[in-house]
């Protein structure tokens, strides 16, 4: 059984880091086209969906402008092939965009027909181009800053796990909720690896208005997963931090989410962060947050030189 648990620990891969699942690679997911064509459209770089619906767009015209020139039937087009296809092409362009002053215009049945269906789908294009547009600018977008780092030190004599994030827009977060889970690696007794998700239970998971920072706390008892725990067991046990805020933008009376990621290489121990309110003589305070993510070992004073990230 032992010399079983030793294989099994020796050939154990490298654990995650907050890096690696960061930047998780999947495979085998069978993608589902235009199923997912307005997940895609919502999801991609804006500079490449304007360069998509740019294409879309010229090659939608180059299309009704062939099919212009083979059938003919507009009247105003130059001779030559090249004068011919360059009319309908321009043509086209103000058809679908529903412009309407070219001097070419159709003048037999067909290419009114065609005419017909290039001005809808004209309108179906632009009806999608602006929904789309909309619903990407419309989308709550949370400016939450978490810090970079977490911190480990003691208080009222129990060591305590330390993290904070601040509010970067000047409109209240109304109703936030802080979550707090710790992925880790467990042996299993087969010889295999089962990554669990254990949640932290926080002195204070909620603030009915989350205006400016917000100091994140858990503490490390005895019913703590971090029991006993050091930088390198976190590190070997592939100790991943998934934090979590929940609330309300009273700006855009929406829900938002801001998500943020520590691995064990992130949590410093027996440090703590450097107080970024200050208060003047006239009762006014300044939060600095150039100095958000600093921090200063326990041990020294505070007019140490910080560590920053």
């Amino acid at each position: 059984m032992e010399q079983h648990q030793h294989r099994a620990r020796r050939g154990r891969i490298k654990p995650l880091s907050a890096e690696a699942i960061r930047a998780i690679e999947r495979r085998g997911i069978a993608r589902h086209g235009l199923k997912d064509l307005y997940y895609d459209l919502m999801t991609m770089p804006l500079p490449a969906l304007i360069g998509l619906l740019g294409l879309y767009f010229v090659a939608v015209n180059l299309i009704f402008a062939s099919v212009y020139t083979l059938i003919g039937g507009l009247a105003g087009v130059p001779g030559g092939d090249y004068g011919r296809f360059a009319s309908a092409f321009f043509f086209s362009v103000q058809a679908f965009s529903t412009s309407g002053f070219s001097t070419v215009y159709p003048v037999s049945l067909l290419a009114n027909i065609v005419v017909t269906v290039e001005i809808l789908l004209g309108q179906i294009n632009l009806a999608v181009s602006t929904g789309v547009f909309f619903a990407r600018l419309s989308r709550p977008r949370p400016r939450v800053l978490f810090s970079k780092v977490m911190v480990v030190r003691e208080i009222g004599g129990v060591q305590t796990l330390m993290f904070r994030v601040a509010n970067q827009r000047r409109e209240e977060i109304s109703e936030a909720h802080m979550s707090v889970v710790m992925l880790m690696d467990e042996d299993e007794a087969e010889g295999g690896v089962m990554r669990r998700m254990l949640p932290l239970k926080l002195e204070r998971d909620f603030s009915p208005v989350f205006a400016l920072s917000w100091m994140v706390s858990h503490k490390i008892t005895q019913d703590s997963p971090l029991w006993g725990r050091d930088r390198e067991s976190l590190a070997a046990a592939g100790n991943v931090f998934v934090c979590l805020l929940t609330g309300t933008d009273e700006a855009l009376s929406a829900t938002i989410t801001a998500k943020y990621v520590y691995g064990a290489e992130d949590v410093r121990f027996n440090h703590r962060f450097i107080d970024i309110v200050t208060r003047s003589p006239d009762g006014g305070a300044t939060i600095d947050y150039r100095r958000f993510h600093d921090t200063v070992p326990v041990h020294r004073p505070e007019a140490d030189t910080p560590d920053v990230e």
